[in-house]
């Protein structure tokens, strides 16, 4: 859709530029935007002369060579502008690819440990009494769940400098290197 409404723009900006008879110029803002203009601003970067003033005594009458010419500018300016999103499609490709593939965030790992948290706080809450053997052994296991959570949202560095395993109610032996 895009690229048609550009092919229609520039199919009708064109002829009406070659009768304004001024430098088209387009660069990049701080942005990166691409803006169109005749005069380009001394800090623009990527600077490009789209159309050349042409000089209205030298110019040919409106014949079929300068409709050929044209159109033939027309065209070459559509298959850059193409190629041009093509470009960014690829490197916007690449950045998502790139964060994707990069190691979670800080706080990203800390959602993700709370979302954990909360799930099997939900999960033994709905257990039986028969899966715990007592009110007491369900409280704890529960309460394990909660501390840790507790502590996951007052301290991230502690909770996540000091594991603890918990396995039933015993916590499991620290593995020995």
């Amino acid at each position: 859709m895009k690229s048609r409404l550009i092919a229609a723009l520039i199919f009708f900006v064109v002829p009406c530029l070659s009768y304004l008879n001024a430098d088209v110029y387009r660069w990049a803002d701080e942005q990166g935007n691409m803006i169109y203009g005749n005069s380009p601003p001394s800090n623009a970067r990527n600077v490009k002369l789209m159309f050349k003033e042409k000089d209205s005594a030298s110019a040919p009458a409106a014949g079929a060579a300068a409709q050929e010419e044209e159109q033939r500018s027309a065209e070459a300016i559509i298959q850059e502008l193409e190629e041009e999103k093509a470009r960014e499609e690829e490197a916007r490709k690449e950045a998502e690819s790139i964060k994707r593939n990069a190691p979670p965030g800080r706080d990203e790992l800390i959602a993700r440990e709370k979302v954990k948290l909360e799930k099997k706080i939900a999960e033994l809450e709905a257990q039986p009494l028969d899966y715990f053997g007592s009110q007491n052994n369900k409280r704890v296991r529960i309460g394990y769940y909660q501390y840790r959570l507790d502590t996951l949202r007052s301290n991230p560095d502690e909770y996540f400098a000091n594991p603890e395993p918990f396995e039933g109610n015993v916590k499991t032996p620290e593995k020995k290197q």
